[in-house]
């Protein structure tokens, strides 16, 4: 309900699919509300929401360049 009403921002963009991959260091926005939010990875691996500020949301901070599985763990290469 809450993506087909277009208040949901992904990078900048309306997205009115629920199954859009959001990724990491995505900003998600919540339009009514006012809220940003950069999809982070915690210490086990999963996707958390970090509020930022409306300066910190108008940028990436870095870039996924390959994504490798290994048998315990994701290791990222990251370009920042």
């Amino acid at each position: 309900m809450i993506c087909m009403e277009k208040l949901v921002k992904v990078d900048g963009k309306v997205r009115t699919d629920h199954r859009f991959p959001a990724g990491f260091m995505d900003v998600v926005e919540l339009e009514k509300s006012g809220d940003l939010f950069r999809l982070l990875y915690d210490v086990k691996g999963r996707f958390v929401l970090h509020r930022i500020s409306k300066d910190e949301g108008a940028f990436k901070l870095c870039r996924v360049n390959k994504m490798e599985l290994t048998k315990h763990k994701v290791k990222l290469i990251i370009d920042c």
